[in-house]
């Protein structure tokens, strides 16, 4: 058994391994940007990608890495966000071979795990990764924009029988009794000051260096053009996702990002807020975000609308829009920080804003 670091060669073995174990991996080239367009990389040119594990001249194991940036009290850190631990049925008990590699990175600040399983967290947990303590990673708040769906797809997982005509019968009446619930979004919000951002553009460093200063004290993905471009570009060209922005006077004063996702095979065509930010202190602001993604989301046929994650400070005006909460069985956002100092401050929640903008999470939307 040999371990040796990843190359961009290895593309198709990768593909290959991920396939074998019944997961989607995107393309190259996507896969290559993670690290070809990645704004730190034009500085650390030798950043290694992560981790294979061979058997002979058979790749039957993997672990990547990609370098992203963050800001706290004014100081700029290092992550390096786990992607894609993959290995073979029959080598599993060496898998932590990848991960030990991985927890040795030297000139970074932190690792960040985000689509971390269960199994995966104990793995994670005997080598002293902690799960970040945010209490709105363990459920999803969901708006149901189309309740027919959504029903097939619960007599469809419970395996009911004459599943289509159960669909059709049940509908209607649950439709009236959830009429309420389900519509209430609609007549709370205006969206007269908000406008689609075709493009990531400069205005975007100015709004970041306005979140830098008033939300000093979280700790924030770097949100300036480049880092937007790199993490959205794709979703925005496959018109996948859509940026809104609060403006009044000609003045930004917050915006919006969702991405949207079919892959599941579930059939439930999902979009998710990914980002939501305010630089004034307007309560409608970040209501009028919300309200316009969640009714982009109904015109682009999605079947849901889902909030995860997000600080204490944006649950009041998600919840104002009477979503459905739905418990879930992992929270998948693990860290390890050999930063002494930014290791106790991530032990507490009050620094955390996770959402599906950080770690890996949206790599295979």
């Amino acid at each position: 058994m040999k371990l040796r670091q990843v190359s961009i060669r290895d593309y198709k073995k990768i593909k290959n391994l991920f396939r074998r174990n019944s997961l989607g991996i995107v393309n190259f080239n996507r896969w290559k940007n993670l690290w070809h367009k990645n704004p730190i990389l034009k500085e650390r040119k030798n950043w290694i990608k992560g981790w294979i594990m061979m058997d002979g001249n058979k790749l039957v194991g993997h672990f990547g890495c990609f370098p992203t940036k963050y800001f706290l009290n004014n100081k700029s850190y290092i992550c390096s966000v786990l992607y894609g631990w993959v290995v073979d049925k029959k080598f599993r008990s060496q898998s932590i071979l990848l991960l030990k590699k991985l927890f040795t990175q030297s000139k970074i600040d932190f690792l960040l795990g985000s689509t971390t399983n269960p199994r995966a967290g104990k793995i994670m947990k005997a080598l002293n990764a902690k799960q970040i303590q945010s209490e709105s990673m363990n459920y999803s708040l969901i708006i149901v924009l189309n309740l027919k769906k959504m029903i097939q797809f619960f007599l469809i997982k419970k395996s009911f029988p004459f599943k289509k005509i159960l669909s059709n019968i049940i509908s209607p009446p649950l439709l009236f009794l959830l009429k309420n619930k389900i519509n209430y979004w609609e007549d709370k919000f205006s969206d007269n000051n908000i406008v689609e951002c075709q493009k990531i553009d400069f205005r975007f460093n100015r709004i970041w260096n306005n979140v830098k200063r008033t939300h000093k004290d979280t700790l924030l993905f770097q949100r300036d053009k480049n880092w937007l471009e790199w993490r959205l570009g794709y979703f925005l060209e496959k018109r996948n996702a859509w940026v809104f922005l609060n403006k009044k006077r000609n003045k930004v004063n917050g915006y919006a990002i969702c991405v949207t996702n079919n892959n599941y095979k579930d059939d439930i065509k999902r979009a998710f807020l990914i980002d939501l930010i305010s630089v004034d202190k307007d309560t409608d602001t970040l209501k009028s975000l919300i309200g316009a993604c969640i009714k982009e989301a109904k015109k682009r046929g999605c079947d849901i609308f889902e909030f995860r994650g997000f600080d204490k400070s944006k649950k009041p005006y998600i919840e104002f829009f009477s979503p459905f909460k739905k418990k879930l069985s992992n929270n998948p956002f693990y860290y390890k920080s050999n930063n002494v100092s930014l290791g106790k401050k991530l032990g507490k929640k009050n620094y955390w804003n996770p959402t599906y903008i950080d770690g890996d999470a949206i790599n295979n939307f």
